[in-house]
């Protein structure tokens, strides 16, 4: 069986998310921060590439516009409780960052069956998201090797992710408005 162009970057966001069961199993041991850091650092890079690689062939497909932010919000709802339960990341934080994926999975979600509208991703999404997929493998670099100062920088980088992300929802939350009612939003 062939696989098509069209198919790579999907494949490469495939990846992202199984790679989820070994970050899982690593970070819930406690033992392995080095190799959970480099896995989590490897889909950041996916999230990146699979985007890099369907824009630069032309394989740009809606599948793909679907399939790579709802990825984003598995990888990074997992990811999550599992640094909740490691206490990687000040449970503040980690609150926040679950209850927007959760927000946004709504009002994505709801769009697309309310109005069958794609609520296509935001620059500031996309931003969040890479800072927060940065500075997951930094906090638990930091950790793993004892280095407060990378650890705080993590948490520092990923503070100003959710913040970006806030301001992605709502964006988010203003297409939704606007597809609802367009006549009256600008």
């Amino acid at each position: 069986m062939a696989i098509t162009r069209t198919a790579i970057p999907s494949l490469i966001t495939a990846l992202r998310v199984l790679l989820l069961l070994p970050v899982w199993i690593l970070l819930s041991h406690g033992r392995h921060d080095i190799a959970a850091a480099i896995l989590l650092a490897v889909m950041g890079i996916t999230d990146f590439l699979d985007g890099y690689v369907a824009r630069r062939t032309g394989a740009v497909t809606t599948f793909g516009k679907i399939f790579d932010p709802l990825s984003d919000r598995v990888v990074l709802i997992v990811v999550a409780i599992a640094a909740l339960l490691d206490h990687l990341v000040p449970t503040w934080l980690l609150v926040i960052v679950l209850l927007r994926e959760i927000l946004v999975g709504i009002t994505v979600l709801a769009d697309l069956l309310i109005h069958r509208h794609r609520n296509d991703v935001v620059w500031i999404g996309k931003a969040g998201t890479f800072g927060l997929l940065l500075g997951f493998p930094l906090v638990v670099l930091g950790d793993g090797l004892h280095q407060p100062i990378v650890k705080e920088t993590a948490v520092a980088l990923m503070t100003l992710a959710v913040v970006l992300l806030y301001v992605a929802l709502v964006f988010y939350a203003l297409n939704f408005a606007r597809t609802a009612h367009p006549e009256e939003l600008p």
